[in-house]
């Protein structure tokens, strides 16, 4: 019973981004598409009213949290002023190819699902790292600072973005306690939730027969590596279905624009603050979008400032809790930053292969790459998600050779999961359509 009220808690999300994506601006996007991105942008807000109230010194309570988050959300309906009401395109019945790609999808959540009830899916991280936190969090009613100050407890990083921690703990609060099994099915749960929403987002950048193929591409890439690399429960699921929605939304040819930005600037905030990985991909997405989109100064600048003003401010008020606080001021444990270690390199990349290669014999991520292939010569947006995907995987590479000692142990172990967004890139740019 209390697994069930903890899940059912996430309802909250979808409930508090509703009133953004009420707007009539966002018409274009069919109903299980607003409710997942509603849910996902609630993720950000909810875990932002979060961080204010732990700022603030205020105790965490679900009727709290919900009513900050929802009056943050009702009150960003002033920056769509103006905007145009728009509504999804007709949609005829789906055709046997759409109803198979939809089916396929749905395999690969059950399969997810399976593999997360049996165990064999379960994050290591989820026990020593997220739940834990989460749990004490809740105990706590607020961001304990006792416990993440004890130096037997600096493994689970002080520093790092506070979303998956803050939502955990935010569905503990609801339930009474932390149930640990609720919080691995958070991984086919966000599956599915991308499964419904990616093909009425794509829809707007290409035929239904490609959005609904795409997405089953996604979700099977998503699901392998996650069964593979034991995910459920951590973060990087939910950092999956947030940069793939934005990624997404900025292919649309209706992008451009307050009702596009803000939207895709609220899904990047809550991946800078779901993992460190997540602020990397934020700000390569931006540049490669207001590149390609061209423009006025003035317009670039607005843009920007809609897509990642969100993030500045969900990280601002972040590390303004951990200054004020004395407990961390920026990413640590890494090194400095041009502290590198070249002779490296060699290894790296022999270790990141050989990592990749052992996850579903590397499937996940050849077969996104064969269809990329397959597809031909794409229209000039599939340099978004492929300028994307580089500039994530030198990202992470750049990461990897701060080790002091050789990072071949630790790629073998976070590897499969952090790069798998690149063969999701990988996917997206195929569906990019070619310009006539």
């Amino acid at each position: 019973m209390e697994g069930a009220t903890w899940l059912a808690a996430l309802v909250f999300l979808p409930a508090v981004g509703s009133p953004l994506l009420a707007h009539r601006s966002f018409g274009r996007f069919p109903f299980w598409s607003r409710v997942v991105l509603s849910g996902a942008a609630g993720a950000a807000l909810v875990s932002f009213s979060m961080t204010l109230l732990a700022l603030a010194d205020r105790a965490w309570g679900v009727a709290v949290v919900v009513a900050l988050a929802t009056v943050l959300a009702s009150g960003m309906r002033v920056l769509l002023r103006g905007e145009p009401a728009t509504s999804p395109p007709e949609s005829a019945s789906p055709d046997v190819a759409e109803r198979l790609a939809g089916a396929i999808a749905c395999i690969a959540v059950i399969a997810a699902l399976l593999a997360t009830l049996g165990g064999a899916a379960t994050s290591v991280d989820l026990v020593f790292f997220w739940g834990a936190k989460a749990q004490q969090f809740a105990a706590a009613r607020g961001i304990d600072l006792a416990f993440l100050r004890n130096p037997a407890h600096q493994y689970m990083h002080p520093y790092y973005p506070p979303l998956v921690s803050n939502v955990f703990a935010f569905a503990t609060t609801a339930a009474g306690r932390f149930v640990w099994t609720a919080a691995a099915l958070t991984f086919p749960l966000t599956l599915a939730a991308l499964a419904a929403a990616l093909p009425g987002v794509l829809g707007g950048m290409t035929s239904a027969r490609a959005a609904a193929a795409t997405s089953a591409l996604v979700v099977t890439t998503l699901a392998c590596i996650g069964i593979q690399a034991d995910i459920a429960g951590n973060a990087d699921m939910p950092l999956y279905l947030f940069e793939t929605l934005a990624l997404a939304l900025l292919l649309r040819p209706d992008a451009a624009g307050a009702t596009g930005d803000l939207l895709a600037g609220l899904l990047f905030a809550a991946a800078a603050t779901a993992k460190v990985e997540g602020l990397p991909f934020a700000v390569s997405a931006t540049a490669l979008a207001l590149w390609l989109r061209g423009g006025t100064p003035a317009e670039r600048a607005k843009a920007s400032a809609r897509l990642l003003g969100p993030t500045a401010v969900a990280l601002a008020a972040w590390f303004g809790f951990g200054l004020s606080r004395k407990l961390f001021s920026a990413y640590s444990e890494y090194g400095r930053f041009f502290d590198i270690h070249l002779e490296h390199a060699g290894g790296i990349a022999a270790a990141i292969v050989t990592s990749v290669a052992a996850t579903g014999r590397g499937l996940a991520y050849v077969i996104p790459l064969l269809c990329l292939v397959g597809a031909g010569r794409r229209g000039r947006m599939a340099a978004l998600p492929l300028g994307t995907a580089a500039a994530l995987a030198g990202f992470l590479v750049f990461t990897y050779l701060h080790s002091t000692g050789g990072p071949a142990q630790w790629i073998g172990w976070s590897a499969p999961r952090v790069f798998a967004p690149v063969p999701v890139m990988f996917a997206l740019a195929a569906a990019c359509r070619r310009e006539a």
